[in-house]
This record gives structure tokens, sequence and C-alpha cells, in this order.
């Protein structure tokens, strides 16, 4: 495995994946190298990540006794990237807190933290250390989408496809911009003109071959009470993400349809077909979006 992931590069030295930093071609470590390898390897996968959790306190001492920077810094991110998957907010701010103050440039280092404060619910710091960046950097991408992910976190979705909004006026926006847009649009109920157009521009971008957009513009459909275009549209998600079956996203879509006719039973056993995600769960998730309409339709 270490021979296909190298270290990562360019300007943030954060970047990259862990295993590198634990392992060199050709080592012949003893049990603990090993064990903080393997470690490293499934530490970003929230679903694999929690298995290692019993590990923690050992890697916790290991960073406490490190022996140089570079090898705190490193086990500081293996720490950072398990607390996240097992949702430890405050473990998880001491530890992404001292790597922002050593790397306050580093788009690695301000998710963490971000992370962190989202798990806390400390929006005061979260916005604020978004803010004073995005102020000295108004055009940087990368931070005005982790802007968009804090004020979806907060439920504050007009924020959220403003700020998309400014992506877009940029000529800055990907498919995935367009899509993130049209798709919060679901969340509180705004599915206007421009959340149609945006997910119409989204799924012009994805080639209409892009599982994603389709989806998204087949629920923007379905709310709008466009059924049979909605059904087409889920039908040809299928096919592009090679499902034979339906799967939660789907099962979201065909819920919303099912409202639509009016056939609350039919939507309510669709809904509750969308999976609860493992680790921690997106304010956006389509998870989240089917518990709000269970709850607005009487079955939860």
């Amino acid at each position: 495995m270490r021979e296909r992931l190298h270290k990562g590069g360019g300007d943030d030295p954060l970047e990259g994946p862990l295993l590198p930093r634990f392992w060199t071609v050709g080592d012949s470590g003893g049990p603990e190298a090993i064990e903080l390898a393997a470690a490293s390897l499934v530490a970003t996968t929230p679903s694999a990540a929690s298995s290692v959790k019993g590990l923690l306190p050992k890697i916790h001492t290991a960073w406490e006794k490190a022996s140089s920077d570079q090898e705190r810094l490193n086990l500081g991110l293996l720490l950072a990237s398990i607390l996240s998957a097992v949702e430890d907010g405050p473990a998880l701010k001491t530890i992404t807190s001292e790597i922002l103050a050593k790397y306050p440039d580093s788009y690695v280092a301000i998710n963490l933290v971000g992370i962190a404060d989202g798990l806390l619910k400390d929006w005061s710091d979260w916005n604020h250390m978004l803010d004073t960046r995005i102020a000295k950097h108004p055009d940087d991408e990368f931070l005005l989408r982790l802007k968009v992910n804090s004020a979806q976190a907060q439920g504050d979705f007009v924020l959220a496809r403003a700020i998309e909004q400014l992506l877009i006026d940029k000529a800055k926006a990907s498919a995935g911009d367009y899509n993130n847009y049209a798709w919060t649009s679901l969340f509180d109920g705004k599915v206007d003109p421009e959340s149609v157009k945006a997910a119409q521009q989204a799924n012009m971008l994805g080639k209409n071959s892009s599982f994603d957009e389709m989806h998204t513009l087949a629920c923007i459909y379905a709310y709008q009470g466009k059924t049979s275009e909605a059904r087409e549209l889920l039908l040809k998600a299928m096919t592009a993400g090679n499902l034979s079956e339906p799967n939660s996203a789907i099962w979201y879509g065909f819920g919303s349809i099912y409202e639509q006719y009016g056939v609350n039973d039919a939507a309510i056993e669709a809904y509750r077909k969308v999976d609860k995600p493992e680790g921690p769960i997106s304010p956006t998730d389509t998870y989240v979006l089917a518990q709000m309409r269970l709850k607005a339709i009487g079955g939860q």
C-alpha cells in the first residue's frame, strides 16, 4: 500500500495521505510501528476509524511524548482523523488548535478545527476563524466553500446559497457548487427559479451522466410536482450509478414523488429506507432530509 501512496505536495504541508508519515518503503519496524501505520490507513474512513478507537490512549501518550515536532505533528494528524470519526469534539479541538497555531494558513488545519467547532457547536469560533481569513483572501475558493459548510451546519441555508452565489458570480463555481446551491433549497423549502436553474446547470456540467447532479435535479422536480420528469431522472441516475435497485438517495426521491401523489404511506415507507450513515452525519445528508419529511407527514 505504501508504494501506491505518496507524501503530499504543494503549498499545504499537511496535505496528503497519513500512511507516508508513518511508514517508508522498505521499513521493517516492530509491532507498534506497524500498528500506527495500519491505523493511519483507516483513520480517514469513518466506518473503519471507529475500530481503532481503542488505540486512542496509546496514540495520545505517544503524541505527548513525541521526541520531535515532526513526530508530534504526524501523531496529531492521526489523532485528529480518529477523533473526528468518533465525534470527540473536545479532544479534537485541543489537538487541532495546536496544529492550526503552527500552520495558520493550512487548509487541512483550518478544516480540522472547523470540524471540531461543528461537533462542539462553537459557531462563534468557527465563524471568526473563517471570516478573518476570508477578509484577507476574499477570492479564496477553498475558504468560501468551508464557509458554506459552516453555514449549513448552523442551519443557515440562505447564507450557504449566498456564498455559493459568490462563487457563481466570480465564475469559479463547479458542478458541485451549483448542485449544492440547489440541494440546500430542499432543506428550507426555498425551491425558487434560481435553485432550479442551478440544478439544471449542475446536471449540464455533469454531462447529464452524474448520479449526484441527476439525483438533485430529480428531487427538485419532485418538490415542484413534476413527477414524470423526476421519476425519469431517478431511473437515469440509477443507471449512471450502476444500481440494480434503489439506494438511500433514490428512495428519498421516490418518497418525494409519492408525497406529491398524496400517498403518504408509500412515502413514509420510502423515507424509512434511507439509511443512517456511519460516522458523523453531514447537515445536508439525504438521511437528514428524509427525517425532516417523515416528521412533516407523521412518519415518526
